[in-house]
């Protein structure tokens, strides 16, 4: 896209807005801006190389990493329908296979199942993306989301329910389900589950409604017009320093050296507020 010449005939910088407008953002891209307005600055805005690594020992890291991938691809290819040959698998996987095999998502709705799903919508005038680990569900009726987390540790249930990906997926369901599912989704048929290999019998349910439906819009849609409203040359740094420990930029902002573990849990910061009725705007 061409930059905009001004009167001068010189080539003017895009706005913020515009530049955000031609991102497609995800749940992750969205809680960085929510975490710390100046990582995702230097993320998405300004391509800025990763000085540190985000945890340590960096070969703990490297090897959960990985691990995490793997798995989601062994899941891939069990939902697909394929082998899933237990002596192939690496022997850190094991457990975890063997806790799937033991404990599967329940109770799951209907027949069809699609791992790796994209989908995508445009929300609030902005394009959304997602990709769904699983989505099962029945043509024409109700539908859930598995997520597998591969993490040491689990998070509890109040920390799931502030991440941005327990507002953006079930949302993004709805919004994208005439074009994916081929049929509009009523909220109350969307569940979001959280499944964890170190607790598989326990896994975290999420029951959509209409109510968390229209909240959720009015939240994100607030979180975006803050995104969209930013400006200044650097963006504010998280008053949350403890975010910083687990952030490849820290070193960037003089937020120290030293990398947190990554299985740490830090405290997020305070969600976006609804915006307030007309009723309640004092002039």
């Amino acid at each position: 896209m061409a930059t905009p010449t001004g009167r001068s005939g010189t080539r003017q910088p895009d706005s913020t807005a515009a530049r955000v407008r031609r991102l497609n953002l995800s749940q992750s891209s969205l809680q960085d801006f929510t975490d710390c307005a100046r990582r995702f600055q230097l993320r998405y805005l300004m391509d800025q190389a990763w000085p540190a690594p985000v945890a340590e020992p960096l070969q703990d890291a490297e090897r959960a990493d990985l691990l995490g991938r793997q798995f989601h691809r062994v899941m891939e290819r069990h939902w697909l329908g394929l082998p899933v040959e237990r002596a192939t698998l690496d022997a850190a996987l094991l457990p975890w296979w063997d806790a799937f095999i033991a404990h599967p998502p329940a109770d799951l709705p209907g027949t069809e199942r699609r791992p790796e799903l994209h989908t995508t919508a445009v929300i609030h005038g902005q394009r959304i993306v997602a990709t769904f680990d699983l989505l099962a569900y029945e043509p024409g009726g109700p539908a859930a989301i598995v997520d597998w987390k591969t993490s040491a540790r689990r998070p509890n249930r109040t920390w799931l329910d502030r991440r941005l990906q327990t507002l953006i997926y079930p949302l993004l369901l709805i919004e994208s389900a005439p074009g994916l599912l081929g049929c509009a989704l009523p909220p109350e048929d969307v569940r979001f589950i959280y499944w964890f290999t170190n607790a598989p019998a326990e896994p975290e349910v999420f029951q959509y409604s209409t109510a968390r439906y229209e909240s959720d819009k009015r939240t994100l849609a607030a979180l975006l017009d803050r995104l969209l409203a930013m400006e200044g040359e650097t963006w504010p740094l998280t008053p949350n320093v403890e975010l910083c420990r687990l952030c490849q930029y820290r070193s960037l902002c003089d937020r120290g050296r030293q990398a947190g573990h990554p299985d740490e849990e830090f405290e997020l910061p305070e969600p976006v507020p609804e915006p307030a009725a007309p009723d309640d705007f004092v002039l």
